[in-house]
């Protein structure tokens, strides 16, 4: 099993942190929601800093099967 980082989209108050930590994975939508957009384009540490810093906790591991 392989994980990524999710966010919820219910919880995500669009403060851009995780957009601007880490350009690479994280971006704004239209709406101003962060996505993820290109999960592996990180280390998982890195991913992990964002996931430990985000201030309404809304970026999470997802399992996923390969």
């Amino acid at each position: 099993m392989t994980k990524v980082p999710r966010i919820n989209r219910y919880e995500c108050s669009g403060c851009s942190f995780c957009a601007l930590s880490l350009p690479g994975v994280f971006r704004l939508t239209p709406e101003g929601i962060s996505e993820v957009y290109a999960p592996t384009n990180a280390k998982p540490v890195e991913i992990q800093k964002v996931i430990d810093n985000c201030p309404v906790n809304c970026v999470h591991w997802f399992k996923v099967n390969n």
